[in-house]
């Protein structure tokens, strides 16, 4: 039985032995780099077997992967990867995952496993199972580790059990609070049809009477009739923006619903019952809404029994670094480029900068940087001049090393590296991809003071 098998890997000389074994077969066997991989986004030809060779370890998904994923057609996947395959990718493929295999093994017995798997496959030995129908590239929860986030998306699992709960949801203008409220209604597996955001700012209270629960009256005072969003997104979510800015009258209507689950639409007598998930999201004390501003306090707490507090990424430490490659593999993806890594003056000057604008500048700011690059690594010359500006770091190890020799150009890398890491040796070594006897014996050499 010869199956159609796809090979995606950057490095294929280092698997030549099962390259080899396949090169008779050619109508079964193609092969791929990463890049060309994502420029083809949708494959004309159906593949039973798809071997990824994550030699950059996947913190992102790319979207062929996630197309793939949709496919209701039985494949499997064998991934060769040094580290551990992240949650979001294991919860999006299920037992479609044959076999991970770290890159020594795969270079004696990705032949004999993919033999095995063949064999299983014509014998229709397999597991099958559902995947999620979150489609649009986000993760299985905010990404980072900063302890704050963690406990956001043990949050966010929690509301999610209690299935129609308002929430509201805090934090700085691009902290992630759309994403989040987004992440609440896709962990309960609905379908993004379901999910509407509605800006409450600048808009009239009929306008906002009529665009949630309906209007029935002929008369036009509430505009034309028309189904309201409570209606239309039954069983799903629906985001109030800005929700500080609801009129009284609308506040007053939207805490009946809460309580009552029902409504009449504007000008009409018939009740209609209703179950969405109502999400407020707000960037200011909304506390001070409800002393000042005669903001519902019932409507507060109703929606404050479930609240996240979002931090601002200045106060999420390393989580900008986890971020900032998280962005660098979404962009490689999309634009069809191949950046590995940032420079360690990069690294230092995403962790000095203040991010007024939060993850949204983050994610703006390596966009740019991605789309820009002609390198494998992105250099302090990829990002915004205003980054050198607000730090005062001119980043000089990537400028004037042109007239040092090899030693000279190792001792002044090691040193930014130490910086960069507060003199962290461990973490220095990591970057460096040394042991850390070997940075060590380095620091010795070179006379470098720790």
């Amino acid at each position: 039985m010869i199956l159609k098998i796809l090979f995606i890997s950057d490095r294929v000389s280092d698997y030549h032995t099962f390259v080899r074994s396949h090169s008779s077969l050619t109508a079964g066997l193609d092969l791929l780099n990463h890049v060309e991989a994502n420029r083809r986004y949708q494959f004309p030809t159906f593949y039973d077997i798809f071997i990824i060779d994550l030699h950059d370890p996947w913190i992102a998904i790319p979207p062929w992967l996630r197309e793939q994923a949709q496919q209701h057609y039985f494949h499997q996947f064998i991934f060769i990867s040094d580290k551990p395959l992240n949650n979001h990718l294991k919860d999006l493929l299920g037992p479609r995952v044959y076999k991970v295999l770290d890159s020594k093994t795969a270079q004696n017995d990705l032949k004999d496993v993919v033999a095995e798997l063949t064999e299983s496959m014509s014998e229709h030995r397999y597991q099958t199972g559902s995947v999620s129908h979150n489609f649009d590239g986000l993760p299985y929860g905010l990404v980072g580790k900063h302890p704050s986030i963690i406990r956001i998306n043990e949050f966010i699992q929690l509301v999610s059990k209690a299935r129609y709960a308002p929430c509201l949801i805090r934090g700085e203008s691009g902290s992630g609070k759309d994403l989040c409220a987004k992440l609440i209604h896709q962990a309960n597996n609905i379908h993004d049809d379901l999910f509407f955001v509605k800006d409450c700012e600048n808009s009239t209270t009929y306008k906002l009477l009529g665009d949630l629960f309906g209007v029935e009256d002929d008369s036009g005072v509430y505009g034309p009739k028309r189904k309201g969003l409570l209606e239309i997104y039954n069983g799903g979510t629906v985001v109030l923006n800005n929700i500080e800015k609801l009129p009284p009258g609308v506040q007053d209507k939207l805490l009946f619903y809460l309580e009552e689950r029902a409504f009449k639409p504007m000008g009409g007598t018939r009740p209609v019952v209703s179950n969405v998930r109502v999400i407020g999201i707000s960037q200011h004390n909304l506390e001070w809404f409800v002393k000042h501003q005669n903001f519902n306090p019932d409507l507060f707490y109703h929606l404050n029994a479930f609240e996240i507090d979002l931090p601002p990424l200045r106060d999420r430490g390393d989580d900008i670094i986890t971020l900032a490659h998280f962005y660098r593999q979404y962009y490689n993806f999309l634009f069809g480029k191949s950046t590995l890594s940032f420079t360690p003056q990069v690294e230092q000057l995403l962790l000095e900068y203040h991010w007024p604008g939060n993850v949204k500048e983050l994610k703006d700011a390596i966009e740019r940087a991605v789309f820009i690059a002609n390198s494998s690594q992105i250099t302090s010359k990829e990002l915004p001049g205003y980054f050198k500006s607000s730090t005062g770091n001119d980043a000089p190890g990537e400028d004037f090393l042109g007239n040092c020799s090899m030693r000279e150009m190792e001792r002044i890398h090691i040193e930014h590296v130490l910086s960069f890491t507060k003199g962290n040796k461990s973490k220095a070594a990591s970057i460096l991809e040394i042991s850390r006897t070997t940075l060590r014996e380095k620091i010795r050499q070179y006379g470098i003071s720790e």
